[in-house]
């Protein structure tokens, strides 16, 4: 009784989080979503603390990776979409200098190499792919000096991984890198698959759903087109594959209405991390999905990264509402957190830093955007 009181009161905290002003399609979430809130984040100290795990699509993706590595001994499990190794940009070889050693800067490893953003070539010459070698070295030094939480927590990870079979922005030798990375730490079949999307319409550069059920106002996007909001109507979803591995007991069918079965809730992210710092580049909202569920029963909890322009002032809640996540975690007592990233000089289409563009300690416990999201999640389990 004592504990179904808590969650209760926890439940009752979070729906205060609701703004009181304005609303939306089915909610009190104004679409577009606040520029600012006061309300904070809430504790929920009965959330599950050996439950935690992440997922992300494209420059979220690599973030996500990028998060459990460093702090494998909280996140237990990763999907990742459409992304590359960690420290992909570190060792990508300079194709103009082969017998010198040295490395492309971070931005050009970043844009024709961990991804084909501005195509393959390096004036006139294709660098090499990242190497999962690279990325390992870079890990355990890392480790060694404190800097990521030890690899060997990495062996009991359930990790998805999604490539989509017309996805040219990233290529499929990066994620075949990011597969053999995972299995040198010690993450092997059954516990890591890799769906090279063989079966099903052929996915571009997006997040998978099998239906776009919400308004927006971009078009529907068939499951082949890389366009804003880069939710992409397929015949599958992908937020229900990586979710169902990365919660494989017991997985439930989806609630019709996740608004009616949950709450989605604005609150102040700007309390973790110096928004004085425009380097950081974090938004001053992130949004909360807390299911009715866990007013009685305990829940667990994800983080979802948004891609490049997908966050909430590029595509509005085409992201936290509809990228399917919600349905899944309403009927599976799924708390989804969606922290949010803002434009800024250094990053212009509101990316997650995977190249350092907020500074060199961005891949450890020491980057301003990796302790913001730990800071995020630690709020939340206390």
């Amino acid at each position: 009784m004592i504990v179904v009181r808590s969650v209760t009161w926890l439940w009752l905290a979070c729906a205060l989080l609701l703004s009181i002003e304005g609303h939306a399609n089915y909610d009190n979430l104004p679409d577009p979503p606040p520029q600012s809130t006061n309300q904070k984040l809430p504790a929920l100290p009965h959330l599950n603390q050996a439950a935690v795990t992440v997922s992300g699509l494209s420059s979220g993706g690599f973030f996500a990776h990028q998060f459990h590595v460093a702090f494998s001994s909280l996140v237990k499990g990763a999907g990742i979409l459409a992304a590359g190794p960690y420290g992909c940009v570190e060792a990508i070889p300079n194709p103009w200098l082969p017998f010198w050693s040295v490395s492309l800067d971070r931005v050009s490893a970043a844009v024709v190499a961990c991804t084909h953003y501005y195509g393959d070539l390096y004036y006139g010459l294709r660098p090499s792919p990242p190497n999962a070698e690279d990325s390992l070295r870079l890990i355990q030094a890392a480790a060694n000096q404190g800097l990521i939480d030890n690899t060997s927590n990495l062996a009991d990870s359930r990790v998805w991984l999604f490539h989509g079979k017309s996805d040219a922005l990233v290529p499929l030798q990066v994620m075949e890198t990011l597969g053999r990375l995972y299995d040198r730490l010690g993450v092997h079949e059954p516990n890591l698959q890799f769906d090279r999307n063989q079966t099903g319409s052929a996915a571009n550069h997006g997040m998978p759903v099998s239906r776009f059920a919400g308004d927006s106002k971009f078009p529907i996007r068939d499951c082949g087109q890389h366009e804003p909001p880069f939710v992409i109507q397929c015949d599958y979803e992908a937020a229900l594959m990586l979710l169902r591995h990365l919660y494989p007991e017991d997985f439930k069918p989806a609630s019709d209405d996740p608004h009616r079965d949950g709450t989605l809730v604005a609150f102040d992210q700007s309390e973790f991390f110096d928004s004085t710092d425009e380097s950081t580049s974090l938004h001053s909202v992130g949004y909360l999905y807390v299911p009715a569920s866990c007013a009685a029963e305990q829940c667990r909890l994800h983080v979802a990264f948004h891609g490049c322009n997908q966050n909430v002032d590029s595509v509005y809640d085409d992201f936290i509402r509809d990228a399917g996540y919600n349905r899944w975690a309403a009927s599976n007592n799924i708390v989804v957190l969606y922290p949010q990233i803002k434009a800024s000089a250094a990053n212009p289409n509101r990316c997650w830093d995977f190249w350092g563009y907020s500074g060199s300690s961005y891949y450890t416990h020491n980057g301003p955007q990796m302790q913001a999201v730990r800071a995020m999640i630690d709020r939340l389990i206390d």
